[in-house]
């Protein structure tokens, strides 16, 4: 018998009481978001005050963490798509968590990029599997309801996780990050027990060069459809673009804000604390917003959300690179992030409708990768702005990046008139 069939033998991968998996998600967003809320809340205030980044060091740790992403994305969500999704998840639970706790324990340039390589690896098993196991479990319409509610529980979870992580960085630097690492891992044995995988199972194949040879033809169906599909291009081009703009943003806003504009006497530990709720406060909002616009649930309609999330996601950061005064800055920092937090629930509702669930977490990992491309590739264009212009125009440059994404979600791809005028899609 084959490894991948002992694996779906059992409901759940050790004995226990399995969760419905429209619940199972939910909480499952809601600890990760809990546990690396509390673990980031204070990271840009982390990596400059306790590590002692510059600019260029803090892009090039932005770069690792993209590196292990772009490098493992695709083969992750090949092993997702030919042995075991629910696993996949597991694992990524736990070796995130171990890197959280890499960079609470060495406070260093080496200690953060060694923390951010494995948090990378780890992530590169959770995305794409999450939501391929998901539509599987529960059909494709039924958990495209379930996306944007499970990422309202993960941003009420945040906020928890940042009072937590305020709370124990008041008393140690380092603490929140060991605390959230273990977190991560205990959740993860806790899905030993509870997850299922009901929906979907690998094709049989026996002997380790059949299964190798399953898993090389999931990758080229999974990238020839990457490549074929307007859908799928368009998207992949989103995400180049929003990886590309966002990078500037989440790596340079608390040096900008700390060096270059000045917060005066201000507690730094509480004032980045109070900046991380105030930006899962509004993300929360800005989703319920977003899940009223996209009751029909159709792909036009979560096309028509995205092209004003990534509109105010040039006009925000640019503004926030010209802000005058700490009050603005930190009231934009809170509205980037807002943007941030509510994008992806509903780029997935976009681009995950039609997918072959045969190569589905393949397809999504492409896309993933391509985020962490565009932030790989931006890093040293905007590294070099920022040794020449300063930070401040780094990140005006990083915010006119994305623009172009309104366009490609704002264009009907092909296939959905096709779909529109009773047309069968190839695939679909």
């Amino acid at each position: 018998m084959s490894h991948s069939s002992w694996i779906h033998r059992q409901p759940t991968l050790l004995p226990g009481r399995p969760i419905p998996p429209r619940l199972l998600y939910r909480w499952r967003a809601a600890a990760f978001g809990f546990f690396m809320w509390m673990s980031f809340a204070l990271y840009a205030l982390y990596v400059v005050r306790d590590a002692g980044l510059t600019p260029f060091e803090l892009l090039i740790v932005g770069t690792v963490l993209e590196f292990s992403v772009v490098a493992f994305e695709i083969p992750t969500g090949v092993l997702a798509d030919s042995v075991s999704r629910r696993l996949s998840i597991i694992f990524g639970l736990a070796v995130a968590g171990a890197g959280w706790a890499v960079m609470g324990l060495f406070p260093s340039f080496e200690g953060i990029a060694g923390g951010q390589l494995l948090w990378g690896f780890g992530y590169t098993f959770i995305s794409g599997a999450s939501e391929a196991w998901l539509a599987d479990e529960m059909g494709e319409d039924e958990a495209a309801a379930v996306y944007p509610a499970a990422a309202q529980w993960r941003q009420a979870a945040r906020v928890a996780g940042v009072l937590a992580g305020a709370g124990l960085g008041l008393v140690n630097a380092s603490l929140p990050f060991l605390v959230g690492g273990a977190g991560s891992i205990c959740f993860a044995v806790f899905c030993l027990f509870t997850m299922t995988e009901a929906g979907w199972h690998p094709t049989a194949v026996e002997g380790g060069a059949a299964r190798f040879a399953s898993m090389r033809r999931i990758a080229s169906d999974g990238l020839s459809a990457a490549r074929q599909r307007p859908m799928v291009r368009a998207a992949i081009a989103v995400a180049v673009l929003w990886g590309a703009s966002s990078e500037a943003f989440d790596r340079l806003w608390g040096f900008h804000l700390l060096e270059d504009i000045g917060v005066g006497d201000t507690n730094e530990v509480i004032l980045f604390g109070a900046i991380a709720i105030a930006s899962q406060v509004g993300g929360f909002g800005l989703v319920a917003l977003g899940r009223r616009l996209t009751r029909d649930r159709t792909r036009a309609t979560a096309a028509r959300v995205l092209s004003g999330f990534y509109t105010a996601a040039v006009i925000v950061p640019l503004a926030f690179a010209l802000a005058p005064n700490a009050g603005v800055a930190v009231a934009l920092v809170a509205m980037v992030q807002w943007i941030s937090a509510a994008e992806n629930p509903f780029f997935m509702m976009w681009v995950n409708r039609g997918l072959d669930p045969r190569t589905r977490a393949t397809v999504l990992s492409s896309v993933e990768q391509s985020n962490s491309l565009g932030q790989v590739v931006s890093t040293l264009v905007l590294a070099g702005i920022a040794a020449v212009g300063g930070v401040g125009v780094a990140l005006a440059v990083g915010a006119l990046l994305v623009a172009p994404a309104v366009l490609f979600v704002r264009t009907v791809p092909l296939e959905e008139r096709e779909e529109r005028e009773g047309v069968t899609v190839p695939g679909d």
